[in-house]
């Protein structure tokens, strides 16, 4: 779903200046302007095998809609405490390219240059540590509580730990992928 919005907003359309603005608040889009472009893209054709929804749903609303017009048969729920979420997205940055750098666990060769095209690195206004804990905060308050309404309407939901080491939370992800196929 981030993805999607940060396509449109780099496209400098209408609807994403509409983004731009909402996200670079540290604000969460509206729930039917995010379920009516995932619709619309799980609708294109090489969407057919499937897709991995990141971030969505995220309030009673979004969910409301997704099992309107569609019902996964999986959600996957990666488990982190919120002073690590805080460290690892604050650490990160980005070239205009879109290439993506952590200060921690994978820095550039050299400070705030991108190590593949040399352009300067810049943080996303989303990735600020206040903006970052805005979004913990709608994150328990809205997005936490639907993990049971999500497993009542059949769906298998599987708990990840993702405070482990990223090749791990992959590995862990791909092998309820997998198990799920």
């Amino acid at each position: 779903a981030g993805a999607l919005l940060r396509e449109e907003k780099a496209r400098g359309t209408e609807l994403g200046k509409k983004i731009a603005e909402i996200i670079d608040a540290g604000n969460l889009v509206p729930p039917d302007m995010i379920t009516d472009m995932l619709d619309a893209r799980l609708k294109e054709p090489d969407a057919v095998k499937g897709a991995l929804l990141d971030g969505y749903p995220r309030d009673a609303d979004q969910l409301r809609l997704m099992f309107e017009r569609f019902i996964p048969h999986l959600a996957l729920v990666l488990e982190l405490d919120d002073e690590t979420a805080v460290e690892r997205l604050g650490g990160s940055w980005m070239c205009p390219e879109g290439h993506i750098y952590n200060v921690k666990t994978n820095p550039p060769k050299r400070e705030g240059i991108c190590d593949i095209d040399g352009k300067p690195l810049y943080q996303r206004a989303d990735d600020t540590e206040d903006a970052i804990r805005r979004r913990l905060s709608i994150y328990h308050a809205d997005t936490s509580p639907l993990i049971a309404e999500i497993a009542a309407q059949n769906v298998r939901v599987v708990r990840i730990n993702a405070s482990v080491g990223i090749d791990e939370v992959h590995q862990q992800i791909m092998n309820v992928v997998e198990l799920a196929e």
